[in-house]
Order: structure tokens, then sequence, then C-alpha cells
């Protein structure tokens, strides 16, 4: 963790809240002003010889009471509730680790890894473009969350650097305070955008006349102009503020993620794939932009002002110049290598933590396969219909068919061999199977042996016609294996060691039945 860089965060952070209260409350003044002025008017167009000055004043600050209690409220919102709203607006649904083991076991080793002292909750989005983000209070309460493309597009490596990366947001204290940044800066858009709305209608050309009303609409007009420069500035001012706190913390977090992991490699390759996606998140809020690991909206790829994250060529071109060591001060070497610059990121005292970290190697994983054209997109998919209760049937005869919740007959019928199955309500086990077949980590997106047990149906037995005196190759319904039968196996029964499928072999090539004595004992 960085000590000094958290507390230098926590004092930016509250300046940076106490920075848009201060906006807010402009903004509710003159938003009140430019309701006054409308009032006034009206109240001159009803009755010419009144006067509707003092309504007008109070309206000012009947605005400034109203943004005040707004920002209060919104300021309580984003303590004590803000991360399951913000869960519940991406769509994100937990899984135990029943349901994704694997998920589990990579946020599990980041959390030792890192000494957090609670385990964080774990959600997916069912989205098929790859990112990941962290919400939380405290490091005692926070979730971590990715998409459904992340966990068919990455290798257990880069889940492992993207998850580090979410963890040391967590560690470093960044989430809480992006979380009330984000509401603050909203309720400065909302209010802003009202008051761009109400000056529309704001009769400002009315007030332009000669005589005793000429210095009071001259008033109105400055009022008028100051709110219309003040809402085009505030927003913009506000989001610099913002996206430029944020945008140092992604340094931040990846330096954390490639100490957590010694393997920068793992979180580069993620970042590249991201990258490189068509996809594009569409259940990301544009005010929660900065809380995903990579902009969900793809316009920061070369960076700016307005840029959420800081260019993601340049965060993988630091993360693949680490070739000596992990640790923080490889990181800043790395920085300064790819930025030519020598801005301090990481304190000096932060750096000596952890002085040697050596980088490791990309761990063999036998399972994990080279991805086919389209393989992602349809792991992605099955990811994305597990979560929403889909019922996944294993036909005998290898069809996979997939149905959804709201279909409503009891039966469901094979469209290659007809044969028909009972569509019952999908249980947390089959959930289960089918999460852990989708998933890179066991077997490259083929189903493993519990997959596929968990989906055969009960009662779809293989029956296939012994040839006696001859080795004879038999063909899995449920995996397609090829099974072996030898001329001196006697038994009723053989089991495909792939899946488990068991094979009854019926009767003699003659047409004989298999004598009682030769048959399975068990």
């Amino acid at each position: 963790m960085f000590w000094k860089v958290i507390a230098s965060n926590r004092r930016r952070t509250v300046l940076l809240v106490l920075v848009m209260g201060m906006v807010l409350a402009v903004l509710g003044f003159l938003l009140g002003e430019a309701v006054g002025v409308w009032t006034q008017y009206a109240s001159l167009s009803a009755m010419p010889g009144g006067d509707g000055a003092a309504a007008g004043h109070r309206a000012g600050f009947t605005g400034l009471c109203v943004a005040g209690v707004f920002w209060i409220v919104l300021l309580l919102v984003s303590l004590l509730g803000s991360d399951q709203l913000f869960l519940s607006l991406a769509g994100a649904r937990e899984v135990t680790h029943g349901m994704y083991p694997q998920l589990h076991n990579v946020v599990e080793e980041m959390q030792i890894a890192s000494s957090l002292p609670v385990m964080p909750r774990i959600y997916i989005v069912d989205d098929p473009a790859p990112n990941a983000f962290a919400v939380g209070k405290s490091t005692r309460n926070s979730a971590v969350c990715v998409t459904a493309g992340l966990l068919a597009m990455c290798d257990r490596d880069e889940l492992q650097g993207v998850i580090a990366h979410e963890i040391g947001h967590i560690t470093n204290r960044d989430v809480l305070y992006l979380t009330v940044a984000a509401t603050m800066l909203g309720a400065v858009t909302i209010i802003a955008d009202t008051l761009l709305r109400s000056l529309r209608y704001a009769p400002a050309a009315r007030y332009r006349s000669s005589g005793p009303r000429a210095g009071k609409g001259t008033v109105n007009l400055w009022i008028l102009l100051a709110a219309a420069v003040f809402v085009v500035v505030s927003p913009v001012l506000s989001r610099i503020l913002y996206f430029s706190i944020s945008r140092r913390r992604e340094f931040l977090a990846d330096a954390t993620s490639a100490r957590l992991t010694r393997f920068p490699d793992g979180l580069a390759s993620a970042l590249e794939k991201m990258m490189l996606s068509p996809e594009r998140l569409t259940t990301a809020p544009k005010a929660a932009a900065p809380f995903y690991i990579a902009n969900p909206y793809k316009q920061d790829l070369h960076g700016g002002m307005f840029a959420t994250h800081p260019p993601l060529r340049t965060r993988i071109g630091i993360l693949r110049a680490m070739h000596t060591g992990a640790a923080f001060k490889d990181y800043m070497k790395a920085f300064w290598e790819v930025t030519r610059t020598r801005k301090p990121l990481i304190p000096t005292s932060d750096m000596q933590l952890g002085r040697t970290v050596e980088k490791r190697g990309p761990r063999p994983d036998e399972n994990h396969a080279a991805d086919a054209p389209g393989s992602s997109a349809r792991k992605a998919g099955d990811i994305m219909r597990a979560m929403n209760d889909y019922l996944f049937i294993t036909c005998a005869c290898g069809m996979k068919m997939k149905v959804p919740p709201e279909f409503a007959r009891g039966k469901v019928r094979c469209p290659r061999c007809s044969r028909e199955h009972k569509v019952g309500d999908p249980d947390q086990e089959v959930l289960a199977a089918i999460l852990t077949a989708t998933a890179p980590l066991s077997g490259g997106g083929q189903p493993s042996a519990e997959a596929r047990a968990a989906a055969r149906v009960p009662g779809d037995a293989q029956v296939e016609p012994r040839k006696p005196g001859t080795w004879q190759t038999l063909t899995c319904r449920g995996c397609g294996r090829g099974v072996q039968v030898s001329p001196v196996f006697h038994l009723s029964r053989v089991t495909c060691s792939g899946c488990g499928n068991v094979i009854t072999l019926e009767e003699e090539a003659d047409g004989s039945p298999v004598p009682p004595g030769r048959e399975n004992p068990h």
C-alpha cells in the first residue's frame, strides 16, 4: 500500500468534494435567481404597478438552500448505499464459490497477497465487453465485479492481474472517494443542465426597455449572463478535477497489481485484449466510467484532459517495460522510461516497501488453449445465458440446447435426433457446471467431466451392439470420444473415461443375449 499516497489522496479528495459542494451551491443560487427573474417578470406582467424584486432575491437564497440540502443528501447516499446502487445500475449479479470456484480462488489469492482483512464480494455483469470494477466503503466492505466478456477472454494470469488491479483500488482507499466525487459530479451536472434549460425560457430580452424598470432589467441581464457562463464552465472544471485524480490512481493500481502477482505481463495482456475488443460496455453509467479498469466508452486511447483513464498504450508499455522485477521501484523506472518524464508518481518511502520483488514467468496452463475465431463471444454468451437462468441440456447425440427461462412447455425436442427432454428449473449445480465449462480457466472453453455429467439428462442411456471376436470402437454420445472395446471384454457396460457416460453393450452380433455370467457383477 502507498501510505503517503493514500493520505495525500484523502486530502485531495476532501478538497475536491468541498470545491464541488461550493460549485453546487453557486449553481443552486443562480438557478434560484433565474427562477426569480421569471417570477419577477410574470409578476410585473400581471400587475404593471407591482414589484417582484423581493420575490426574485428570495428565490436565489432558496435555491442556495435547496442545493445545500441536495448536496448533503447525495453525500449521505454515496457514503451509505452507493455500492449497492452502482452494482444495480451496472446489472451485476453476485456469484458464490459453488457457482464459480475458479474466479473465487483467484480473488482469494489476491486478497491474501494484499493482506485485505475481508474477502470482497464477487459479482458478474452479463455483458460481452471485457471490463471490471470495484466498489465499497472500506477494506472490510467491498466488492469486485467482472464482465462475462472478461471471463471468456482472459486466461488465469490475465484474470489474476485484473483482480489484483481492483484489489489495489480497494487497499489504496480509492473506491470510496471516487464514489463521493462521482456523486458530486453527477449533482453538478444535473443542476447545471436544469439551469441551462431554465435560461431558455428566461425573459431577458423583455428588460431592455427604458424607464424606471431599465435598472432592474440590466441587473437581471447580468444575473442571466453570469448563470450562462457558470453553467457551461462548472461541469467542465468539475470533470477535469475528477478525472485528473482518477487517472493518477490507475497508475498506482497497475503498480499494485504488478507487485501482488509478480507478473506484470498478465495485466498488460488483459489490457491489450480490452483495447482491441470491438465490444462496448452498455451497462456502464457515464459518471461511473472512472471506476472501470478501462474506459468503457473507448475515448481515452490517446489521453487528454477529459480522459477518464491514462492511455491504454502507455499503461501497457509501462507494464511491458518492467524487465528486472515487479517492485514499486521497477514500476517507477518503467514509468519514467515510457512517459519520458521524472514525474514523482510514487513517494520514495513507499518505493522502499518490498524493495526487491522477483518477477515470475507465466504459469503453464495445460487446459487453456488458443481461442478459435468467435469462441470468446460464444463463451461470453453462455456465461450471460447461465446468469439469466437459461437451462442447458446436452442430448445423448451431442447436441447442446439452451432453453430460455420463459419457455412454457414441459418438454423440448432435440433437433438432431428428436429425443425429448424434460424442462425443469435450473439448479445451482447445473449453473456452476455451465460457468465452469465456459471459463477459460478450465479447459479453454471445453466442458469438463463434471459439467457434462451435470448437464446429462437421466434416462438417456447409450446402447450399442456388441461385435464379439474383434476390436470395436464406440463413439461416446456425451463427449464424442472414441471408446475401445477389446475382443476379450465380456462385461455388459463400459464407461467413457472422458465424460463418465455409460455405454451398454446390449447383445451379441448373432442376436443372442449376453450370457448372465458375463454381466457386470456391480
